[in-house]
């Protein structure tokens, strides 16, 4: 059995914070998965069933074995390749997280770096998450069990340039946007940043239009050159797309979008081992 299946919830205050659900299920027990996940302005809390879990610099390496107890692991918005290695079966169910998403349920405002001992739902939650793998049923404990987390968390200087990165905002500079759109220093918006998201305005605008461009290149509008897609994008022109996707991923554009794959219903691409 193989089950990769992404979901969206259906409480209309989750669907803001939250993206999509995913569920991955393999029964093959001598199966061995290695992929690369690229940089992303979301982030993720992953349960895994009966795993042995341990983080090595930019590698999450799981193993399944029967007698471990779930693990919950939280990976932060990412700015390099984050290579994963999966051995045995697996038994995986994650939310991701829009920007300042996690913010609102986890009762701190602060977010912590990539945490392989972190505690979110209580062992009884995770107990009636891993006794199904039908969607519906899974939509609706993920919604109730966020719904009961929920604190608002407000900011209204993070939540605007949020909103202006979304909206592909021309190529001002990070000192203007701070001043002249949002009132404030750069200075400070860096430390709303760093606070909030855990990550530089500048970083996070990289990766917001690195997504987009790659978004747009894998759906409907793949037969438009790189050159049309990095205008759109707000890229000074080609060659700084391919500079930044180098940067990124390691690889040029040609290669990165040849290794990748798209998995699910939604912009999960992962680059599989052979």
């Amino acid at each position: 059995m193989h089950i990769f299946e992404t979901f969206k919830p259906e409480n209309t205050l989750i669907r803001k914070y939250v993206s999509y659900y995913y569920l991955h299920v393999s029964d093959e027990q001598s199966e061995k998965n290695e992929y690369i996940c690229y940089p992303h302005y979301n982030n993720t809390i992953s349960l895994y069933k009966s795993h042995r879990f341990k983080y090595e610099q930019d590698h999450s390496i799981v193993q399944f074995d029967v007698e471990s107890k779930p693990v919950q692991i939280y990976t932060p918005i990412r700015e390099r390749p984050l290579k994963v290695t999966q051995t045995g079966a697996v038994f995986k169910i994650a939310i991701v997280f829009n920007p300042f998403g996690i913010n609102q349920f986890s009762g701190a405002s602060l977010l912590l770096p990539f945490n392989a001992n972190f505690s979110f739902f209580e062992e009884q939650e995770i107990m009636l998450l891993f006794q199904t793998t039908e969607i519906q049923k899974l939509v609706g404990l993920f919604d109730s069990m966020l719904i009961k987390r929920y604190v608002k968390v407000e900011n209204i200087y993070i939540e605007a340039a949020l909103d202006l990165f979304r909206d592909n905002v021309t190529d001002i500079s990070i000192d203007s946007l701070a001043e002249h759109k949002l009132g404030i220093s750069r200075k400070h918006l860096n430390r709303l940043f760093h606070k909030y998201l855990d990550i530089s305005p500048q970083k996070y605008r990289s990766i917001v239009r690195f997504r987009e461009l790659m978004a747009n290149k894998l759906s409907s509008n793949s037969d438009q050159s790189l050159s049309a897609l990095s205008h759109q994008a707000n890229y000074t022109d080609q060659s700084h797309f391919v500079k930044v996707c180098k940067l990124l991923t390691g690889a040029s554009p040609a290669k990165f979008f040849n290794d990748g794959k798209v998995i699910g219903k939604e912009d999960t691409f992962w680059k599989f081992s052979q």
